[in-house]
């Protein structure tokens, strides 16, 4: 498991360094951004507005999409790791947030409807701004054994007893149990809790099975509760660890640890720019 204070000097650094107010507001700007982009959404979806103002919503679109293409070529201009930047999943939705936009000028009308649906990867944008979802992000690949484990022991619980139910009711006459992919959905419903009622065994042995996994779903939710309790209180120490380091600047002459606001290092009075 990675340690939590681990000291990163050049990833700090640069956090320090584009913590300048020109930065802020640019990034609180892409954030009202996308919520207005959230709001002119709801707004396409009400009556015929997206026929009625189409045109509007395109060049909103197109403006939008502009803003955030410049911001992404920028920050991979800038990147010391550029296939790292690339293939980072943050970045990975970025680039999907514009991209489907500028390839509807080569495709058909068709396709160009499902390219449109992509642009609600613009609203994944705003986790980029709070900076404790991205340490809760960092920290989910700590545990992502653990969520496998839970995974895999889910699967292993839904299709051995589907199989159970599905052997039971599947010749009972007028049976919804017809085959096992029709199975496995009453499964996957069943041990959700959902139970929407239009599948239900209608046989002893059936509802057996289906009250055992009934009961068998907490357990697995309460496992998968546990480890993301863990992942919480992870993420939250280790932004409780950034924020206060960002209170600090350190002296590039003697490597003195000075108040952020400190004009001139306390040790060797070296002046900070």
């Amino acid at each position: 498991m990675q340690k939590l204070f681990y000291y990163d000097k050049e990833k700090y650094e640069n956090i320090l360094d584009s913590d300048n107010k020109i930065w802020i507001f640019l990034n609180n700007f892409l954030f009202y951004l996308v919520l207005i982009f959230i709001g002119v959404l709801i707004f396409e979806s009400i009556w015929d507005n997206e026929t009625k103002y189409y045109m509007q919503i395109y060049y909103f679109d197109f403006s939008i999409s502009i803003v955030f293409a410049i911001e992404y070529f920028y920050r991979l201009f800038k990147a010391r790791k550029k296939l790292s930047f690339i293939f980072s999943f943050i970045w990975i939705v970025d680039l999907l947030s514009f991209l489907p936009f500028f390839l509807g000028f080569f495709a058909q009308w068709d396709f160009l409807k499902i390219l449109r649906l992509f642009r609600i990867f613009r609203v994944l944008r705003i986790l980029k701004k709070v900076s404790l979802t991205n340490t809760f992000i960092k920290s989910l690949k700590e545990y992502q054994d653990e969520y496998k484990a839970i995974f895999i022991l889910f699967i292993i619980i839904l299709f051995i007893w589907s199989f159970f139910v599905y052997f039971a009711e599947k010749n009972v006459a007028w049976t919804s149990f017809v085959d096992i992919p029709h199975t496995l959905w009453w499964g996957l419903v069943t041990m959700s809790t959902v139970w929407y009622g239009d599948m239900y065994p209608s046989t002893d042995l059936g509802k057996i099975f289906a009250s055992i996994l009934v009961f068998i779903w907490p357990v697995i939710y309460g496992l998968a509760s546990a480890v993301t309790v863990m992942v919480f209180a992870e993420s939250i120490k280790s932004h409780e660890f950034e924020t206060w380091f960002r209170r600090w600047k350190t002296c590039k002459v003697c490597n003195k640890r000075n108040y952020k606001t400190a004009n001139y290092c306390q040790r060797c009075g070296h002046k900070f720019f």
